[in-house]
């Protein structure tokens, strides 16, 4: 029995020697490291996905705000542009308001004014009665009444000059305006008037009447009412 236990013991210390013998065979220490170098590989693993999930959420959120932000942009822009557009319009309806206002108020001045010119002129100036007249151009009328011719011209056109031509017994009268006609020639049937004509000189910009009479130009007497466009010829008695 004694032999047994001695062989038993001897066996188990044989191979407790082989063991610690073996130099490939791993220790404690070693697995210990192992597991631990597993394990931070493993959470490093983790933390990489974690932060390239943060870096998208990251980077969504900033597309998000800039879409946000262009979005708003145009909002304003287009909320600009369209009170720009109002401000225009307003400004443009204001304008023609006063294009308009001020165009009647013209009209009504020159109404008012003709209106006043027309009671001063049926008030004092002389209208012959008229026997014989001479429609000459359209903005020249000679009237004859007995010993009396009166040149009415249109008032636009300004007496520049009067003058007379004693050898031929003539009166001119020069008015400006540069106007294009033929020359008008007229007799007139009265003893105390011959004839008359009417000529234009455009390079010069005036045009004249001239009116041919019977006696010598001492016996007549001129009245010109320059404001009125009328010229009376009156011949003495």
């Amino acid at each position: 029995m004694k032999i047994i236990s001695l062989s038993i013991l001897s066996i188990a210390l044989s191979v407790s020697l082989s063991a610690r013998e073996n130099p490939f065979e791993p220790t404690d220490h070693f697995l210990e490291q192992k597991e631990i170098i597993i394990k931070a590989n493993e959470q490093k693993k983790m933390q990489e996905t974690q932060d390239a999930k943060n870096k998208i959420a990251q980077e969504m959120e900033a597309e998000k705000l800039l879409a946000e932000k262009k979005a708003m942009e145009m909002a304003k822009s287009k909320q600009e542009a369209e009170a720009k557009k109002m401000a225009m319009e307003k400004a443009k309806a204001e304008m023609l308001v006063k294009k308009e206002n001020e165009k009647k108020a013209i009209q009504m001045a020159k109404m008012k004014t003709e209106a006043v010119a027309e009671k001063v002129v049926m008030k004092k100036a002389y209208v012959p009665e008229i026997k014989e007249n001479f429609k000459v151009l359209p903005f020249v009328k000679i009237y004859v009444v007995d010993d009396v011719l009166t040149i009415k011209v249109d008032t636009k056109y300004k007496l520049l000059n009067q003058d007379i031509l004693k050898p031929v017994k003539k009166l001119l009268f020069d008015f400006e305006g540069k106007v294009s006609f033929y020359t008008v020639r007229k007799d007139i049937i009265s003893e105390s008037f011959k004839s008359l004509a009417v000529g234009t000189h455009m390079e010069e910009n005036y045009f004249r009447v001239v009116i041919d009479l019977p006696e010598d130009i001492i016996n007549y007497i001129e009245k010109v009412d320059s404001k009125n466009g009328i010229i009376t010829i009156t011949k003495k008695k």
